[in-house]
């Protein structure tokens, strides 16, 4: 039976910015010296996180971190350098439909302390951000990897530090679906239930009124072009409060975007940390914590 990988990345905040500045076995998993690891990374465009880590054989590439990606994304050209064997034609729900992919298995993953064998991702042409990032991306990883154990985001800092999580002012209760970080909050003091995702721009709500580009009779959705990934159909709106964990944000703006596809989501929208301010965030799975800070 095919997986659903998710791939929620949203870039429309970028375009027209001409240059932007830095700011088949069973996967293993083993970490170490986490009491004192710490990676930094180059920040663009104030939310899209890039740091080096290794793939294989291969040192220093460019992983892009987004938490709203389900499943390691490789780009093509590595993995033909790495000389992996494509298993199967796979499918990546992302904003707007779906994109075209291919199954395979990576030896070894390389971040920081973390270090997975025997990996499954997902192969395909992420050549597009050189488009809008001054360097290019090898590969995606979300929470597949950075969740192996707990990690602070610092904006701030341009930092991640993995290890035990600092006391935070405000934190919501965290679980997993489809691989990706969910809560609870509210929107003009109604409930949502959101995905916490470091690939988006802004606070991004699904319009239930708003039919998925290319849906067919049957409820699917043509694929896309993967380069196509972060520009879809959207439309601004302005919300009175965004209220997480008892902590209220007023007045912040937001995003409406069809649904991929309204059966595979059980969640309302993705949650941007630079989009309301935040500038520390914690995340633990195994007690099932998010915290941040501003």
């Amino acid at each position: 039976m095919s997986r659903r990988h998710y791939l929620f990345l949203f870039m429309l905040a970028c375009a027209g910015c001409a240059r932007p500045a830095p700011a088949a076995s069973l996967p293993t998993t083993t970490t170490r010296n986490l009491a004192s690891a710490t990676v930094p990374f180059d920040l663009y465009y104030g939310y899209l996180i890039v740091a080096h880590g290794s793939a294989g054989t291969l040192r220093d590439l460019n992983f892009l971190l987004d938490t709203g990606t389900s499943v390691p994304v490789l780009d093509s050209r590595i993995a033909q350098k790495l000389h992996l064997a494509v298993e199967a034609p796979e499918s990546i729900v992302v904003l707007g439909g779906r994109a075209r992919g291919a199954d395979a298995t990576l030896p070894s993953l390389e971040f920081g302390p973390v270090r997975r064998s025997n990996l499954q991702v997902v192969t395909t042409d992420l050549s597009f951000f050189r488009r809008i990032l001054p360097t290019g991306i090898d590969a995606i990883v979300g929470l597949d990897v950075l969740g192996q154990t707990a990690f602070v985001i610092d904006y701030s800092a341009q930092a991640i530090r993995f290890g035990p999580s600092p006391s935070l002012p405000v934190s919501v209760p965290l679980r997993l679906s489809g691989g990706l970080a969910t809560f609870d909050a509210e929107i003009d003091h109604a409930p949502v239930h959101l995905a916490f995702d470091t690939g988006v721009s802004s606070l991004v709500l699904f319009d239930p009124a708003a039919p998925s580009p290319g849906s067919s009779t049957n409820g699917g959705a043509a694929a896309r072009d993967v380069s196509d990934i972060g520009n879809f159909p959207s439309k601004a709106a302005h919300l009175g409060s965004v209220t997480l964990g008892g902590k209220e944000f007023r007045r912040r703006s937001a995003v409406l975007v069809s649904n991929p596809k309204l059966s595979q989501l059980d969640f309302d929208g993705l949650m941007s940390p630079p989009a309301l301010g935040i500038s520390r965030v914690a995340v633990d799975l195994k007690r099932g914590v998010l915290a941040f800070g501003r």
